[in-house]
């Protein structure tokens, strides 16, 4: 009997707990916020229920909707556009994709050269002699697959080649040199960020308005996708004397699949993603989600 009962003990010491289990987040860079803050963030919080999260790096939104309706992430990061681009009847027909919670905001910011075709987004929906050569990052980038998105909401927006390749900073270099007319990025709204600072400091460069209001009529899981804010692009979040462009605004929720994500985690990030102090006040993710918080508000 003794036998017994030390084996049992032995087999339950050997035995890991659900719980004490590291969950992967499929996240994005390994120097974005959503690998350095988001994830740290819902980690330090899961610790309280016994569980840990990890940052998993990866391409970004999309690769980890892949990877969690595959199983081989268990939650992931997502922008609401991207999330939306896949919770449909062909990509999703037993709805096993949910997405969970608004953590921080992404804006877009489109840049053009000064002197070239493009002054405003109606120049985007104009009738061309020859497609406009958009820039969007990887293919499976997450704004590449937000300008997908809009070319949903505005039929008009479909004389674009796209450009594929990574490398945003040379992709506005070619667009300073006249090889591209539109280089867009998606990134969290923060003036003192490098690349916001390049085309600010520009002679050559500039951002164009984006408020076209069909954008804000799409919604998935009650939520909605887009606001159209005006965002900071220089001095700083509070400073005087601000430079604004007006243009649209996504968030990052974070998704898991009913059936190959574990009850007892979706119910956890389910709480964990709720919370309005999630992030850390310092964090350039936490004060872009103050700054829109404020927008949303004055605007209600």
């Amino acid at each position: 009997m003794k036998k017994l009962l030390l084996s049992s003990l032995m087999l339950l010491a050997m035995t890991p707990s659900l719980h004490a289990a590291e969950i992967q987040i499929g996240a994005g860079g390994a120097s974005g916020e959503y690998t350095n803050t988001i994830v740290p963030a819902i980690n330090e919080a899961l610790q309280k229920q016994g569980m840990s999260a990890k940052a998993v790096v990866s391409a970004g939104s999309q690769e980890n909707i892949d990877k969690v309706m595959a199983g081989e992430f268990q939650a992931g990061l997502s922008q609401l556009d991207v999330a939306a681009l896949n919770m449909t009847k062909e990509r999703d027909p037993d709805e096993n994709l949910i997405l969970m919670g608004k953590i921080s905001p992404e804006a877009l910011f489109c840049a053009v050269k000064k002197d070239g075709k493009i002054k405003s987004y109606a120049d985007l929906t104009d009738k061309q002699e020859q497609p406009l050569k958009v820039s969007v990052g990887g293919e499976k980038s997450g704004t590449a697959k937000t300008f997908s998105y809009m070319m949903k909401l505005d039929p008009d927006l479909k004389a674009i080649e796209f450009s594929d390749k990574e490398d945003i900073d040379a992709e506005l270099d070619r667009l300073a040199s006249g090889r591209r007319d539109l280089v867009c990025f998606v990134m969290m709204p923060n003036p003192d960020n490098v690349r916001i600072k390049r085309v600010m400091e520009s002679a050559d460069l500039a951002f164009i308005t984006i408020d076209k209001p069909v954008f804000t009529t799409a919604e998935v899981s009650g939520i909605k996708i887009y606001n159209i804010a005006e965002i900071p692009v220089t001095g700083g979040f509070f400073g005087l004397n601000q430079k604004k462009i007006k243009t649209l605004v996504t968030w990052t929720g974070i998704v898991v699949n009913t059936v190959k994500t574990p009850k007892d985690v979706q119910k956890a990030l389910r709480d964990i993603v709720s919370k309005p102090d999630l992030l850390p006040a310092t964090s350039v993710a936490a004060q872009a989600k103050g700054m829109m918080d404020k927008i949303i508000n004055l605007v209600q």
